[in-house]
């Protein structure tokens, strides 16, 4: 094998650095050109989209109106209610079969809920509708409870269902209106 001079040697890199910086636009142009990447929606497009879904599932809420609920769930979905801890036992469902369940059976004992909303706020992919809830319950032995509770519903929308049902409620109204009906009963 020969040995390569110094100048010979410096000469072949330069050959190839210059053919190298030919080749550069040509095999940019064979690779696929990185389109921009298209842009996330804006939050007002977020929340525009966020308030029909979170209005339409808070009203079938209200009404009881597990039929039109249902669809506005994401499979994935949760609801919690961590202020009904000590009334009704822990109070969370995960998935949109649990939750349902959660809905149509232990809701059944409730003879009537209205919201008195005194404010709402829609921001994002969240919806907050704060109130009053003037609501009644069968206990199953034949009393029945009416009371009116301060509550507040946070719910979570994403990609047009609902991801997360989250309420929080003052019970003391309720277990005092408890007590004053069992005393009366006896």
């Amino acid at each position: 094998m020969k040995p390569i001079h110094a100048p010979r040697l410096r000469a072949a890199i330069a050959a190839i650095s210059a053919l190298a910086v030919f080749a550069q636009p040509a095999m940019a142009q064979e690779t696929p050109s990185t389109a921009a990447a298209p842009k996330p929606p804006s939050y007002s497009a977020i929340t525009a989209a966020t308030a029909p879904v979170a209005d339409a599932y808070f009203a079938a809420y209200i009404a009881n109106d597990w039929d039109t609920l249902e669809p506005l769930l994401a499979e994935s979905a949760t609801f919690q209610d961590p202020t009904a801890s000590h009334i009704f036992g822990g109070v969370l469902s995960d998935g949109r079969t649990a939750v349902m369940e959660r809905f149509r059976t232990g809701y059944a004992s409730l003879t009537h809920m209205e919201f008195v909303k005194t404010r709402s706020l829609i921001s994002d992919k969240s919806a907050l509708y704060e109130g009053a809830l003037h609501w009644g319950m069968d206990l199953g032995d034949g009393t029945l409870v009416d009371c009116v509770t301060p509550m507040v519903i946070v719910l979570t929308v994403v990609d047009g269902k609902v991801t997360r049902h989250l309420d929080f409620v003052d019970y003391s109204p309720f277990v005092a209106a408890v007590r004053k009906a069992r005393a009366a009963a006896g």
